[in-house]
């Protein structure tokens, strides 16, 4: 893997664009969400996302978050599909799930299931 030195001192792996926006465009078909909706909502055209999706055109920051609350995951997770698979951190197939089932809650909500959690593993 490349990785880039930054004036920082800080080294970033490279990115491969073109699978976040294949990814955030699989996250969209599977949930039934259309390309009509995203660029309603996004004032914007159709062809521009499907130019994003298909890595025709840069993909900002703006887009990103709005793929991953429309579509309950981390910006994380959508920037891991362009990474190597050496450098992610790998989840088990549970942590992806309840990550993504709790997308559909409030702050507040997840503070409950916390607690709960808490009290469920106090009580073992």
């Amino acid at each position: 893997m490349q990785m880039r030195r930054k004036k920082s001192n800080v080294y970033m792996p490279d990115i491969e664009f073109a699978k976040v926006g294949q990814k955030m465009k699989e996250l969209r078909v599977s949930q039934g969400i259309t390309q009509e909706k995203i660029a309603k909502d996004l004032d914007t055209t159709i062809a521009y996302v499907s130019n994003v999706e298909n890595n025709r055109t840069k993909l900002n920051l703006r887009i990103l978050v709005y793929y991953a609350e429309l579509c309950h995951v981390s910006v994380e997770y959508l920037l891991d599909a362009g990474r190597e698979k050496a450098q992610k951190v790998e989840e088990d197939g549970a942590e992806k799930e309840i990550r993504r089932a709790l997308g559909f809650y409030s702050q507040e909500e997840k503070q409950k299931f916390l607690k709960m959690l808490i009290v469920a593993k106090d009580l073992k």
